[in-house]
């Protein structure tokens, strides 16, 4: 499965939160998340819906054109935080300075089986933080315009 068909399974997922349509109005569609960088992870056990945990991530679109340069010309730079209810976290390693992810794997699990947690969640990592955790909800609790260094 390519990325895009991987995105648009990811979204399909997550339809049924209406906050995901924070994130898709900037993009037109669920990002792949394919290089998004992991900027802060947070994990918190109190609360009603804890343990969440919290990730602020930085994600963009990689056109097919080319800057004088030769680099891709990236748009929709993006600061999106996604809260993570009731989670399990099975794995969570190698963050550091810089912690690119080559996807974000959201998978539908049964809850009768699991705790009432729905999903599982994966953050493939290309250089940097990997992890892999179960969650009851994901949401898409903000969004905000990014901009990168240079």
């Amino acid at each position: 499965m390519n990325r895009a068909e991987r995105a648009t399974q990811i979204w399909a997922v997550l339809a049924w939160s209406a906050s995901a349509s924070l994130l898709t109005s900037v993009f037109g569609r669920w990002p792949s998340f394919h290089d998004a960088e992991v900027i802060r992870v947070s994990l918190d056990r109190t609360g009603s819906e804890g343990p969440i945990l919290d990730a602020v991530i930085h994600v963009f679109e990689m056109t097919s054109d080319v800057d004088p340069k030769g680099y891709y010309i990236l748009k929709h730079h993006t600061e999106v935080s996604l809260r993570f209810t009731e989670v399990v976290l099975s794995r969570c390693q190698w963050f550091n300075h810089q912690n690119v992810l080559s996807s974000l794997e959201v998978d539908e699990i049964d809850p009768s089986g699991n705790d009432g947690r729905r999903f599982r969640v994966a953050m493939p990592s290309s250089y940097g933080l990997e992890a892999e955790f179960d969650c009851k909800r994901a949401i898409v609790s903000r969004v905000r315009p990014f901009e990168p260094a240079v």
